[in-house]
């Protein structure tokens, strides 16, 4: 142990999960050996340097500007950070800090978990509900933007109110067990953007040549992920994986056959990459970005209806215009 930490914080570098021990001038002054495992950083090589010195720049400054307020007030605090660790790997962490004082002197006591451990963890256990581990799945996956949530959520909930309605239409003969797997499912549509590095997906101005490659390769990316996670879960979790792959693959394949990534034309998409597709498409419009202002309403209605036949299911997206759009959703824009 550290000669300078006290022997009241000793116990919890025996914790299980990382620990990394802070003091009053933000210099770390010890951790322990789950941290040495997550980071790839020695302790010896650790221990005397500032906590800045961790600090990612694929973390939000939202989030630690959180951080440092939450902690200024005396009081814990608890969130989502990107970390990169030793051998350059993005990792994203739930941390625990939480500030004690010994002898008027005040420490602060780091407890990290990665998110996928905790996430398999869990669900293995069956200690979470799964329409929260796919949601817990997603935002863990894209926390780098702080608008995300709200997309995320938004093409959700807006799938389920689509979906409703295409369930009550027996022209597409759709089961409710069907239905609510791409409810569920449709949050994880975009969790492939993890690999494209920040400043091709925030970019504000237009992409060259070389960085629309990289940003089309993220639904194979999306796969990758999806295969990892349901190799490492409980297989009750993912128990439709085809439905969640056509969604994350194929949401940005166009009927006309010229979207990517392999190209597919009209039914040969599969049909839920086709509803979200749609919808994933409008809250995109409707909602702010790096890179453009928000559309209004009636600019996006416009969109879908030049778009029909072309980059949408003709049918479909004229359902979404007259029985979603059209009948003034409280949850659109």
């Amino acid at each position: 142990m550290c000669k300078n930490i006290p022997k009241e914080l000793t116990y919890y570098l025996k914790l299980g999960d990382a620990v990394v021990i802070v003091d009053e001038n933000q210099f770390i002054i010890d951790i322990n050996q789950q941290y040495e495992t997550i980071t790839g950083y020695k302790r010896e090589f650790l221990i005397g340097l500032s906590i800045e010195s961790l600090k990612s720049s694929a973390t939000p400054f939202v989030m630690y500007k959180s951080l440092k307020h939450t902690l200024r007030k005396g009081q814990p605090w608890s969130g989502t950070m990107v970390n990169i660790n030793k051998s350059l790997e993005l990792r994203y962490s739930f941390i625990t800090i939480t500030p004690i004082e010994i002898k008027e002197i005040v420490y602060y006591v780091g407890v990290m978990r990665i998110a996928e451990q905790l996430l398999i963890e869990e669900v293995n256990q069956n200690k979470i509900d799964q329409k929260e581990v796919f949601k817990l799945l997603a935002l863990s996956t894209e926390m780098r933007d702080v608008n995300i949530a709200e997309h995320l959520l938004n093409v959700q909930k807006l799938s389920e109110e689509f979906l409703l309605i295409l369930f009550e239409d027996r022209t597409y003969n759709l089961s409710l067990d069907y239905v609510s797997k791409i409810i569920d499912f449709s949050v994880l549509h975009d969790i492939g953007k993890t690999g494209i590095p920040e400043s091709i997906l925030y970019k504000t101005g237009p992409l060259t040549v070389y960085e629309k490659k990289i940003m089309k390769m993220h639904p194979l990316m999306g796969v990758d992920v999806l295969n990892k996670l349901t190799n490492e879960m409980d297989n009750k979790v993912f128990d439709d994986t085809k439905i969640a792959e056509n969604i994350i693959k194929y949401h940005h394949e166009n009927w006309d056959g010229t979207g990517y990534p392999k190209g597919l034309k009209g039914e040969e998409i599969p049909f839920e990459a086709r509803v979200i597709s749609i919808v994933d498409v409008y809250d995109a419009l409707v909602s702010n970005r790096a890179y453009k202002k928000a559309w209004t309403k009636e600019e996006a209605l416009s969109y879908l209806k030049e778009q029909k036949g072309i980059k949408f299911d003709p049918n479909l997206v004229e359902v979404f215009i007259e029985k979603v759009v059209g009948k003034n959703s409280i949850i659109l824009k």
